[in-house]
């Protein structure tokens, strides 16, 4: 029994192991999102003028649409005298919505390459005091620091086991942002869109959903680097790294994996 066990433990380690091999070079290619993503496909279309007029176009509609509703409102509201809102207020909220539906990407951009900023910013001064790179890489390095908090009998594959551990939080990392890369994407392409439920008041709620989950997107990266700084740091502590290791190392399954199943209350 004990032989099958340890058989069966190496098999899955070297089945994890290699996709573990790549999957640190994936992770350093995804965790963090610059500015650069605008001049990649599919988001450098939305500089293509065709594709811009259109939005353009798609947007005047809306905005007059929606002069053209709140003008029946109000002419209905002189024979009912039902509740409508003020006519300044109701301008200004519609010149308010179309510029920013008009500049969108733009607004989004400069939300991306400061949120990358954030991240540069907070990732080299957590370097500067660990004196090592913030990076998925470390995590690779000292995965076998994970045997002093995991007791095995000497019969049973140690080293198989933590390379499952390991592997297991790399593959869901890998999931997770690949996810969130697509979200961004998304969040970003129908922009103008979210922009426009601003109008009403029964699409309004759709808008802060939109907006909560392109910014937990984007600040998310900024959570990794500072969890991965944590567990640097704590290299020192033979005794206790392992734990930390383990327990940070559950922290950010935990907060990616409620990005990716996060539900709106």
């Amino acid at each position: 029994m004990e032989e099958l066990i340890e058989n069966i433990s190496s098999i899955i380690s070297k089945l994890y192991l290699s996709v573990e091999n790549k999957g640190y070079d994936i992770l350093m290619k995804i965790s963090d999102i610059s500015e650069n993503l605008f001049s990649q496909n599919p988001l450098n279309i939305i500089y293509n003028d065709t594709y811009r007029i259109y939005i353009d176009l798609f947007i005047k509609v809306v905005i007059f649409s929606f002069f053209i509703f709140y003008f029946l409102k109000l002419l209905l509201y002189l024979y009912s005298e039902n509740g409508i809102e003020n006519l300044y207020y109701f301008i200004i909220k519609v010149i308010i919505v179309l510029i920013l539906s008009s500049n969108s990407y733009y607004i989004c951009q400069k939300a991306v390459y400061f949120n990358f900023l954030l991240t540069d910013t907070i990732s080299k001064s957590l370097e500067n005091i660990a004196n090592i790179d913030i990076s998925y890489n470390y995590i690779k390095e000292e995965k076998y620091s994970l045997q002093e908090i995991i007791e095995f009998d000497d019969k049973t594959n140690i080293e198989g086991v933590i390379d499952i551990i390991i592997s297991f939080f790399v593959i869901n990392m890998i999931i997770f942002l690949c996810v969130r890369y697509v979200v961004v994407i998304l969040s970003i392409l129908i922009s103008p869109f979210s922009f426009l439920m601003i109008l009403s008041k029964e699409t309004r709620k759709l808008f802060f959903i939109w907006l909560k989950c392109l910014v937990f997107s984007l600040l998310i990266q900024v959570v990794n680097k500072i969890l991965l700084f944590i567990i640097i740091i704590s290299k020192d502590n033979k005794e206790m790294f392992s734990a930390i290791l383990i327990g940070t190392l559950f922290i950010m399954y935990r907060l990616n994996r409620s990005f990716l199943y996060a539900k709106d209350k």
